[in-house]
């Protein structure tokens, strides 16, 4: 998958829990920096990482 199918999903994740705007951007940020990664990661994951600060191991 690119960096952009995975921020499609990651935005269409957000969208139906209505996550705000700047978490999406960290979140696009995240996503850009290992899009590899977090193509085998659920955006549930991703969610955790930005709201508790903890990074992936």
């Amino acid at each position: 998958m690119s960096a952009e199918e995975i921020k499609q999903f990651w935005h269409g994740f957000c969208q139906r829990r209505k996550i705000a705007a700047d978490v999406i951007a960290k979140g696009d940020t995240i996503i850009e920096k290992d899009p590899d990664y977090w193509a085998d990661q659920t955006m549930g994951d991703l969610l955790d990482s930005i709201t508790t600060g903890k990074q992936p191991s």
